[in-house]
């Protein structure tokens, strides 16, 4: 009797009905999780198999009525309506995509030694294109033209545009433009101003490599990518030549060409394109032919002059001294 009254709870009184014990549901059955699994993996794989059919289904017949939207990979790409302009060449036209220089996108030009013929090569999209817009020239910086003991260097001084062969070329040198730079910082920021106005034509300039600027590839590879966003924005010529130490680094243009010289022809190698690559080099005339075949006499030999010994003599020692002076200044400075 004590222990039944230990069983009842005292919130009961005699005679009230106990209520039955709590059951708890059974748990699932593993196999039951499974199924509805599968059958969820299911329907999400018909949507995405009936999205994908409707995408190809219109991606097709976008591609019946226009057949240009489709591009195989052994063919070049195709540009758009009015987004290049020719090259004036018609062997670099026909592998160019689109058939000319890209509007819109960076070109970067490799020269292996500056004067032979990437200004010539460039003139007759330039003269078409000043004949409406303005042109931009950023010259090479100071820095470059500097070589070791702070002499400027005869290669790119050379290489500078001539403004009287420009007008020869039909360029109008009241559109055109030359910004002289004194370091490579102050390029790139040439570049971007004439790049973020509207209404420049072309942007042609030197930029030099991260070592001799004392710059990395990185940096290099994102201040060109600054130009190439740039040249997005605008329907501009946007060129930009370096040297073929460049060949190996990465970069953001969309039409990169290595250019060499060969029997007085120039040849170009496209390193880079939007299509498929071209192994074959393009071989162009971009000079008369009369450059090649015309020769001019040498200057006549002066008549000789009689010199007096005592003034030849205070000639050679008046040399011999600045001589002198000369090497022992360079012995102190190297020295100290």
């Amino acid at each position: 009797m004590r222990v039944a009254k230990d069983f009842l709870s005292p919130s009961f009184t005699a005679g009230a009905p106990v209520p039955p014990p709590a059951v708890s549901p059974a748990p699932r059955a593993p196999a039951m999780q499974a199924i509805k699994a599968h059958a969820m993996q299911d329907r999400l794989a018909s949507n995405a198999n009936a999205t994908a059919s409707t995408s190809t289904t219109a991606a097709m017949a976008a591609v019946a009525l226009n057949p240009q939207l489709l591009w195989r990979a052994n063919e070049i790409a195709v540009a758009e309506a009015d987004s290049t302009l020719p090259s004036g060449f018609t062997a670099l036209d026909a592998v160019l995509p689109g058939g000319g220089w890209p509007q819109g996108q960076l070109v970067e030009l490799l020269v292996d030694a500056p004067g032979l013929g990437e200004l010539s090569l460039l003139s007759p999209a330039l003269a078409e294109r000043s004949a409406s817009r303005p042109v931009v020239w950023v010259l090479p910086c100071d820095q470059d033209k500097k070589g070791d003991a702070g002499s400027p260097t005869t290669a790119v001084t050379s290489a500078l545009p001539y403004a009287p062969a420009l007008h020869d070329a039909g360029m109008d040198l009241g559109r055109t433009i030359f910004v002289q730079p004194a370091t490579a910082r102050e390029s790139c920021w040439a570049f971007e101003q004439a790049l973020r106005a509207a209404h420049v034509g072309a942007v042609v300039g030197w930029l030099s490599v991260g070592d001799s600027a004392g710059r990395s590839a990185e940096a290099e590879f994102r201040a060109l990518r600054r130009l190439h966003l740039l040249a997005t924005q605008h329907r501009a010529l946007v060129f930009v030549l370096r040297s073929t130490r460049s060949a190996a680094l990465p970069s953001p243009a969309a039409l990169r060409m290595q250019l060499s010289q060969h029997a007085g022809r120039l040849q170009v190698q496209v390193l880079k394109r939007r299509g498929r690559p071209l192994l074959n080099l393009v071989q162009l005339t971009v000079h008369p032919e009369h450059w090649r075949s015309t020769r001019l006499a040498p200057p006549a030999a002066a008549e000789p002059v009689e010199v007096p010994a005592e003034t030849a003599r205070a000639t050679v020692q008046t040399a011999q001294a600045e001589q002198r002076a000369r090497r022992w200044s360079m012995k102190a400075l190297f020295t100290h």
